[in-house]
């Protein structure tokens, strides 16, 4: 049990020290949860939910819900868009709003954005749900305390009809949290550390009904190993998409997405861990539904490729 216990423990750190954003296996499937820049480029309003379930029957596992919407600002060539993300894990609970700002630059047969997020990033720890076997635990307070700290992300984004490419880095000016304990004078503090992503994806056309859609993403975090992507998806069709993919050869990703109509579609994801950390729990879920309405007649050409 101590083992157990001292595991979970060095996995929250490494989440509130390292990797501090919420890891997402569908975001070939829903780019603006990563990047800003990606706003407006499905030329609709467009609309994301998802929940994730993290290393299911593991006490205190990652669990994260969010929603995004964007569009283009009509023909301005501006964009805006809202992110809003809820991510647990243990006693610890981070709460995001944000919005986005940006700017798509129209080439010869291309297309390339810029993006700026900007919004709080809220970060609340529950003593109250830690278990103590001994009475009087000088961490037994009972108390909550929360840190409140602006953040800031960019982006870059550059797409063709069958090739996209994207760059992104988040909590650009690493704010401090300060978490002032209600019990006593101890003031804690932690820094959002930032996190770099760079992604690419291509669409093959082998058949009338047949598309392939390889793509990778790279994750830096300064302190962190780096997180690398492979995945290869196919669409059949033109309704259904199914993939795998590969994450630091420690779990594999199995996934779908389908256009149920033209303007709405839902997505799976099950992870599947390869290491040790698989005798602990059962996988991981992942569900998305997904909404876009064109901007002058509430329809949409499906499929989108990118």
């Amino acid at each position: 049990m101590k083992k157990v216990l001292l595991f979970l423990a060095l996995v929250v750190g490494a989440h509130v020290n390292a990797q501090q954003d919420a890891i997402y296996s569908q975001y070939m499937f829903n780019p603006f949860a990563i990047n800003p820049a990606y706003a407006g480029s499905r030329n609709s309003y467009s609309a994301v939910l998802l929940h994730r379930s993290q290393w299911v029957g593991m006490p205190g596992a990652p669990s994260t819900q969010s929603f995004a919407i964007h569009a283009p600002a009509m023909k301005s060539g501006l964009a805006w868009g809202i992110n809003l993300a809820h991510d647990q894990i243990g006693p610890t609970r981070n709460i995001i709003a944000a919005g986005t700002a940006a700017y798509i630059l129209k080439l010869k047969d291309s297309k390339l954005a810029f993006g700026l997020r900007g919004g709080i990033y809220n970060s609340i720890f529950d003593r109250s749900l830690l278990n103590f076997k001994e009475d009087g635990d000088q961490l037994d307070l009972g108390s909550k305390e929360s840190a409140i700290v602006p953040s800031f992300d960019f982006g870059m984004y550059y797409y063709k009809t069958k090739f996209y490419a994207g760059l992104s880095a988040n909590h650009l000016t690493k704010h401090v949290f300060r978490y002032d304990d209600p019990q006593d004078s101890v003031t804690t503090t932690m820094a959002l550390r930032r996190h770099f992503m760079v992604n690419a994806g291509y669409v093959w056309e082998l058949k009338k009904n047949f598309i392939l859609k390889p793509s990778f993403m790279l994750k830096l975090v300064p302190g962190a190993p780096a997180n690398l992507d492979i995945n290869i998806a196919a669409l059949i069709y033109k309704r259904v998409w199914l993939g795998i993919g590969v994450r630091n050869t420690s779990s594999v990703v199995l996934m779908t997405d389908i256009n149920i109509t033209d303007f709405m579609r839902i997505g799976y994801a099950y992870d599947a861990n390869l290491n040790k950390l698989g005798a602990f729990n059962s996988g991981s879920h992942e569900i998305l539904l997904g909404f876009d309405f064109n901007l002058k007649n509430n329809q949409t050409i499906s499929p989108r490729y990118l």
